[in-house]
């Protein structure tokens, strides 16, 4: 039934005349363009893709899809206000390729088909915080769902929901609000485990914007750690 659906999907992208390809296609390129934001060589053309949705309620409007073998160049943005889509979902989508503030994304979309809903979401892509400081590095996972291992926050207070973290790599940028909740980190400082999210690109900056407050792993200090691991000593004596 899947398969049928899936050709049927494709039949109505052939006679829609969008072209049925893959996110790496629309998002790879070598060419940084006039203004250094990587354009992508599909800009102004009809595309169908097919992708897992990976985040919901983008400020801007929209969500974001994925391949589901994750990777540079396999992640980007849908411009879609009415869309009923969850994450999870594998979607086959319709639209024109644009630029907007530099990120590559799909809009005026034409048409959307969940085809299965509740699948696994890709796995992050493990980066350092120096890959995402380098724009030339960080343009390749723009729209790509990421993970940060063990980087430290520092400075007096979030500025604008960013806060600045490195993992000794370099200093990356991990801005709150993007996905609705404007409290998913909770500190300007501090070390966290990890830091999930989708990599944007505005205003001439990449960040890190974590979906929802379980994205964001906080170390547990070790004070805490050796009180709770006495505790449990003391059952067994």
């Amino acid at each position: 039934m899947q398969k049928l659906l899936i050709m049927l999907c494709l039949i109505a992208s052939l006679v829609s005349g969008a072209w049925a390809i893959s996110i790496y296609d629309v998002q790879f390129t070598t060419n940084p363009g006039s203004d250094g934001t990587f354009p992508s060589r599909y800009v102004g053309k009809s595309v169908s893709l097919e992708g897992i949705v990976t985040a919901t309620n983008y400020r801007n409007g929209g969500y974001f899809i994925s391949e589901a073998l994750n990777g540079a160049w396999r992640g980007i943005l849908v411009l879609d206000r009415n869309a009923r889509v969850k994450q999870g979902d594998r979607i086959f989508v319709s639209g024109t390729v644009s630029e907007t503030f530099g990120m590559t994304c799909l809009q005026d979309i034409s048409q959307t088909r969940v085809l299965e809903s509740s699948s696994f979401l890709p796995r992050p892509i493990i980066l350092t915080t120096g890959q995402l400081s380098s724009a030339d590095e960080a343009e390749a996972y723009e729209g790509v769902y990421v993970k940060l291992m063990n980087a430290t926050a520092f400075g007096t207070r979030a500025i604008k929901n960013k806060v600045n973290v490195t993992d000794g790599t370099g200093t990356c940028v991990v801005q709150s609000g993007s996905f609705g909740d404007r409290d998913t980190v909770k500190a300007a400082s501090g070390t966290y485990s990890s830091i999930s999210g989708i990599v944007l690109y505005s205003y001439s900056e990449f960040t890190l914007s974590p979906i929802n407050a379980t994205d964001v792993v906080m170390n547990q200090p070790t004070s805490v750690q050796s009180r709770s691991w006495g505790r449990i000593k003391s059952i067994y004596k």
